[in-house]
């Protein structure tokens, strides 16, 4: 009896020192910086790659964060300023000469500060990540539509771009023989639900996008169809074509990756549109929280800790069998589900309290 007493008291404490959750460090580090420069020394290349390389973290950044219609309007930090907001950072790869000097550098920035910098230019802006997103790359030719066979030079492409820093991660499969008998190009294109979500599954993805690219013509005439359809549970389905005309000169390399960017500029600004945090709109909602053991509860705080529109939380009651919460978040409450969805917690309407729970327990 005293063990249960005791138990039950330390699981009180814990609920009642986790009224305020941490922020998601991740979203506001930007990793492996290039860094070259040549000076008259090595120190003054070191110190001219250093704030170079700042500059390149802050901006990539940005863009992790923002719209791409707002780019123009990223505000100016001078590099005093921009050494202020940078919490510290990591060196990797360092090499130099007597007047050379490489590396790669990852930026951890305080997200306050980022915060303030860009709401005081008045730029909206998100923090909440995806989880990741399979991209099957299909190409069509005049023949049929190519997606694990060989030559696919769309799937190709994507393969030699480097790792996504954006705010949804993408992921390559290996076109090995279990994604090859899971899923063909077909299925991929009529959007078959069952294989699209075995897919994700295997690769701990949410969702998956379908990148089709048709090219036409020749030389600097050359023209590129490219029709994208990202499905599943995470952002709901969502389908887009453009049309991209090759520039002077070009490769096809070239013309082939700048159509990825533009892929996936449209899927990063869909995103941060649904996740825009809204300042100037706050809620609170009522939840119960079900939980078994003290465990439990540890957990859905931890994933409660990364979610960007979550301001803070008061315990209002507990017991053996739950937790009863109010949540004070931005926005609505439809993104404020979405956002707990990537966290794998699932949010239920109920009357007059919702219930939040690990989606394992559906």
């Amino acid at each position: 009896m005293l063990k249960r007493r005791l138990s039950f008291l330390a699981l009180v404490l814990l609920l009642l020192v986790a009224a305020v959750p941490l922020r998601a460090a991740e979203v506001f580090t930007v990793e492996g910086v290039p860094l070259d420069a040549t000076a008259a020394s090595v120190s003054a290349a070191r110190d001219t790659a250093r704030a170079e390389g700042q500059r390149r973290a802050l901006r990539m950044l940005f863009e992790r964060l923002t719209l791409s219609a707002d780019r123009s309007r990223l505000p100016r930090v001078s590099d005093n300023a921009l050494s202020d907001m940078i919490q510290g950072f990591e060196v990797a790869g360092e090499r130099s000469s007597t007047v050379r000097y490489i590396a790669r550098y990852t930026y951890r920035f305080n997200p306050e500060a980022v915060r303030r910098l860009l709401r005081d230019a008045n730029i909206p802006f998100a923090e909440t990540q995806s989880k990741p997103v399979v991209v099957l790359a299909v190409w069509r030719d005049s023949e049929r539509p190519i997606l694990w066979d060989d030559p696919n030079p769309w799937r190709a492409a994507w393969g030699t771009r480097s790792s996504s820093q954006g705010l949804v991660p993408i992921v390559l499969p290996l076109g090995d023989i279990n994604d090859a008998t899971a899923i063909d190009a077909e299925a991929a294109i009529n959007g078959d639900d069952g294989p699209l979500q075995a897919l994700a599954a295997r690769y701990k993805a949410g969702d998956t996008l379908v990148a089709q690219a048709t090219m036409s013509g020749s030389g600097d005439a050359r023209t590129l169809e490219l029709q994208s359809e990202r499905e599943g549970p995470g952002a709901g389905n969502q389908s887009w074509t453009s049309q991209l005309k090759a520039q002077a000169g070009e490769s096809d390399a070239d013309f082939l990756q700048r159509a990825i960017t533009a892929t996936l500029d449209h899927l990063e600004d869909v995103w941060k549109q649904s996740n825009l945090l809204r300042f100037g709109q706050a809620g609170t909602m009522t939840v119960n929280v079900p939980i078994n053991e003290l465990k439990d509860w540890l957990a859905i705080r931890e994933r409660l800790s990364g979610v960007a529109s979550i301001r803070s939380t008061d315990v209002l009651s507990l017991d053996r069998g739950g937790v009863r919460l109010t949540l004070h978040y931005l926005g609505e409450a439809a993104q404020l589900r979405l956002a707990l969805a990537q966290r794998d917690l699932d949010l239920v309407e109920g009357s007059p309290d919702w219930t939040l729970k690990p989606r394992s327990q559906r």
